[in-house]
């Protein structure tokens, strides 16, 4: 194997940190941008909040303007979760045991298995082994396996989905025995719905076995789900607010869901100071720093306010309420009339949410793929308002259809008519015959 150098020359293109941090803070809604520029101000001293009397000035101005968009936000925009500790398994399980007059040993075994829980509340085979591998008696550990599968609710404790199931058959009240059965033998007869097979493997009638069938499905493989983690709440906050002003938009950025932070003159005469030259040259860092933060938010504000503007006359007819939808628009269309690239229309726009008079809307709501002079929006607005028209005893077929919106001048295929129907979640011409 021989070595070699060779010399290679070629263009590289990278990114700074600081190109990338800007990329970041555009592409951000308003609520996303707040928590940042929080927790960039608890990272460095030299970004302090300042009162945004002017701000609410301003809203109560946009307000006296367009009264539907409501009281200006108090505090937060985002509330803090609740703490779900309280209605958590373990706490739950761990209650029930300090009702029982357990034995110390037990009580301590079935609380250390209430760790081993995984979250479908379930317990590894493997991880029992390993306790009576390290001296735990065995019949100490199925009283704590007994005990704990005792507890509510049932199926807590289980080793795998057929006892999960056994532990839920045994506290119903009544006879369970042909139910039992069947989940410990013959849950793949069950799955494939074959009762008559089903039937023949219990040795009983089909009546029976469809009993037995339906007890076991009216049980929960997953009992636990009450105690599941909730999904996150998504708050929804405008980034923008449209608002029409003797006859013009007007555009609205969402600043009162901003904290407005500005430069500490304290820290800034301590970073001139002839002083300790190490905190000088740390309190400097932290300056330049906050000074890209506050230039990346104000270039934030300008691209979106621009791009926003640009949309709203693009798109005028609608929020001006002469038009049922949006007309046909491309993001790189509106780069062209702002002469920017479309990635910066892109990345501005994304995850952006715009209110009018109309309603909120993401801001992706006013595009369209369409290249032609009505957008697919429009076809269906005009579509479900002849379906909503039409005569219920003689409804229009979709052939109907696509010559009526050819009378209107709207050119579409049956099929077309017939993918804008299924969209909008409404049947075809029999189903909707009454």
């Amino acid at each position: 194997m021989e070595l070699s150098q060779s010399a290679q020359l070629a263009q590289l293109l990278k990114l700074s940190p600081m190109v990338l941090q800007s990329m970041e803070i555009l592409q951000m809604n308003t609520l996303e941008l707040a928590d940042y520029l929080r927790q960039t101000a608890l990272e460095n001293p030299v970004l302090e909040e300042a009162e945004p009397w002017q701000v609410r000035q301003t809203w109560r101005d946009m307000a006296a303007r367009a009264p539907w968009v409501g009281d200006p936000p108090e505090g937060d925009a985002a509330p803090g979760q609740v703490d779900g500790a309280a209605d958590s398994l373990a706490l739950h399980l761990g209650e029930q045991l300090e009702r029982r007059n357990l034995s110390a040993p037990l009580l301590a075994l079935c609380q250390y298995l209430i760790g081993l829980l995984d979250e479908r509340g379930r317990l590894d085979q493997e991880d029992l082994d390993d306790l009576a591998a390290k001296g735990v008696p065995a019949d100490l550990l199925a009283q704590g396996v007994t005990t704990l599968q005792s507890l509510d609710p049932a199926g807590v404790g289980a080793r795998t989905s057929t006892e999960c199931l056994l532990l839920q058959l045994r506290r119903l009240p009544g006879d369970h025995a042909l139910a039992e059965t069947l989940c410990r033998d013959h849950l793949s007869l069950l799955a494939k719905g074959d009762e008559s097979a089903l039937a023949q493997a219990l040795g009983v009638s089909r009546k029976k076995a469809a009993e037995a069938a339906r007890q076991v499905r009216a049980l929960s493989p997953d009992p636990l789900a009450e105690f599941a983690p909730a999904a996150p709440v998504v708050y929804l906050r405008p980034d923008a607010w449209v608002i029409q002003e003797e006859g013009e938009l007007v555009v609205y950025l969402n600043q009162w869901d901003l904290p407005q932070f500005h430069l500490s003159d304290q820290y800034r005469r301590l970073a001139q100071a002839q002083g300790d030259q190490e905190t000088a040259d740390y309190l400097r860092q932290k300056l330049r720093q906050a000074k890209w933060v506050l230039r990346c938010v104000q270039r934030r504000q300008d691209t979106l306010t621009a791009c926003l503007g640009a949309l709203v006359q693009a798109q005028a007819p609608y929020f001006l309420g002469r038009q049922e939808a949006p007309g046909p628009l491309t993001r790189r269309q509106l780069a062209q009339t702002l002469e920017v690239h479309p990635s910066t229309v892109t990345r501005a726009l994304a995850h952006k949410c715009l209110q009018c008079r109309q309603g909120l809307f993401p801001v992706s709501f006013f595009f369209s793929s369409g290249r032609g002079e009505v957008s697919a929006r429009q076809v269906q607005v005009k579509l479900a308002r002849l379906i909503r028209e039409e005569d219920p005893r003689h409804p229009l077929s979709d052939q109907a259809l696509a010559q009526r919106l050819a009378a209107e001048g709207v050119s579409a295929a049956r099929r077309t008519v017939a993918k804008y129907r299924q969209a909008l979640g409404l049947p075809p011409a029999h189903g909707r015959r009454r």
